[in-house]
């Protein structure tokens, strides 16, 4: 249980470096070696390259299989808590909801929540190549697998060791994808948004439409998940309950998300697993203390373990550390740790107590959401949602400004007092539309605009 960035690979880069370093150095001292009798100089030449290849083979096993897994959730709450002073208070209030929520059932079993929890999620898919832009059936993929893994119907949950079976938990949990946007419309549940930004980070400007990215969708409604280009080797990052509302979900590296056409190891989809439990308050299964034994995931059925663990062991195979020094070891197969997507395939029933804490009190909006809810395409909020339009009156250019929901694919017409049409234009995907009037004469018109769901009509006029 560790309090080490998401980022640490130091020692395995270490390792491979010292390795490095003897193979090199016993190539070396061999080249030196002289007096060598000719007769036999076929033969030292063998023995030198077959003893060269392994040494070389086995430096480069080691870095492919120590690059590991890379979570920048603890990163990017480190830089929540510079911005915000009081954002750890927050979590620590968060905390204290939770507790009181989990006492309460155990000291009140009847007054557990008895339906599954089905959360309306929303993906943004912010793209600047072709194949950034991920399908919908590849998102519909990844819907698939959160849906697997937190109902525990996952194929491999079959895996989870004699000793672990009886806790092994179904979270009650499923992911639907969207079915109305936050102004009542209807929508796939999928967003997307060309961007001129060649990779993000942990900054959270995937979130922000002014920064390259997408606005979130309402956090109290949906889990908003951004699918982008993440740089520095991330495979995604999440934000813990308590945080800003602007910035709150999960992002996901596109290469990681999904299955068919994902990068391995990490193309079974459980990089979205893994960081949709941190949006639901898990911890890293280590505690995030280095490899001290003293850290907590806050749960107790989970073992101590000795800092993060990037390997892809063999079903059953019993692994133990300083931690948890004898059988069954540690629990390497946990959604929370960080070995490849094959060797993740379970939840522990501390762990679904406090998921299903999260979403009873910090998360409880989530519960009586109507995200998921068809709308009713005659009958929607566009028509009452109050569109900007500035300037008016104004003189040769005005712009419309709205969420990029309400604007998306949206018809824009503009009529004379006579009822003509004297200009019109079709948006793509932007929050904003600009629209040079200077070719049309001074006067009162109407600006008309029709995004498939809905109509609204606004009053412009220009002046000389």
């Amino acid at each position: 249980m560790s309090k080490g960035s998401c980022f640490k690979q130091g020692p395995f880069f270490a390792f491979n470096g010292l390795l490095l370093f003897v193979v090199f150095s016993y190539l070396w001292g061999t080249s030196k070696s002289s007096f060598i009798p000719l007769k036999n100089t076929h033969l030292m030449t063998g023995k030198l390259l077959t003893t060269s290849f392994a040494l070389l083979s086995l430096f480069f096993q080691a870095t492919a299989q120590n690059t590991g897994r890379t979570c920048g959730t603890m990163e990017n709450l480190e830089m929540l808590k510079q911005q915000d002073p009081e954002l750890e208070d927050k979590m620590n209030q968060v905390e204290r909801e939770m507790e009181d929520y989990m006492v309460n059932l155990r000291v009140n079993p009847d007054n557990s929540i008895t339906a599954v929890i089905t959360i309306p999620t929303v993906f943004h898919v912010v793209w600047n190549t072709a194949a950034e832009s991920l399908s919908v059936s590849r998102l519909n993929d990844q819907l698939t697998v959160l849906n697997q893994d937190y109902r525990k119907t996952n194929t491999d949950a079959s895996l989870v060791p004699a000793a672990w079976t009886s806790i092994a938990a179904d979270c009650e949990v499923q992911f639907c994808l969207a079915q109305r946007d936050p102004f009542g419309a209807p929508t796939t549940g999928i967003t997307y948004r060309q961007t001129t930004v060649t990779s993000f980070s942990t900054n959270n400007n995937v979130k922000y439409t002014a920064n390259g990215g997408t606005n979130i969708w309402d956090r109290s409604k949906y889990l908003n998940i951004w699918v982008c280009d993440l740089g520095s080797g991330l495979l995604g990052y999440a934000q813990f309950p308590g945080g800003l509302a602007a910035t709150d979900g999960v992002v996901c590296d596109y290469q990681y998300t999904g299955t068919t056409g994902a990068s391995a190891p990490y193309n079974k989809g459980r990089t979205a697993t893994h960081e949709v439990g941190h949006w639901l308050n898990l911890r890293h299964i280590w505690g995030d203390d280095g490899t001290a034994c003293t850290g907590s995931d806050l749960v107790t059925d989970t073992p101590n373990q000795a800092g993060e663990n990037y390997t892809c062991w063999a079903p059953l195979t019993v692994r133990t550390d300083a931690c948890s020094p004898s059988a069954p070891g540690f629990m390497w197969m946990n959604y929370m740790d960080y070995t490849d997507d094959a060797c993740m395939y379970m939840f522990t029933a501390g762990q679904k107590a406090r998921v299903v804490a999260c979403l009873g009190t910090s998360r409880l909006s989530l519960q009586t959401s109507n995200g998921c809810t068809p709308s009713n395409p005659g009958v929607t909020e566009y028509t009452t949602y109050a569109i900007n339009m500035i300037p008016n009156p104004n003189q040769g250019e005005f712009i419309i400004s709205s969420p990029v929901y309400l604007l998306q694919d949206c018809e824009v017409k503009i009529y004379n007092a006579l009822g003509s049409v004297v200009k019109e234009l079709k948006n793509g995907s932007f929050s904003e539309i600009h629209v040079d009037i200077r070719d049309v004469n001074p006067g009162v018109y109407f600006v008309e605009l029709n995004n498939g769901t809905g109509m609204i009509t606004k009053r412009l006029i220009i002046t000389d």
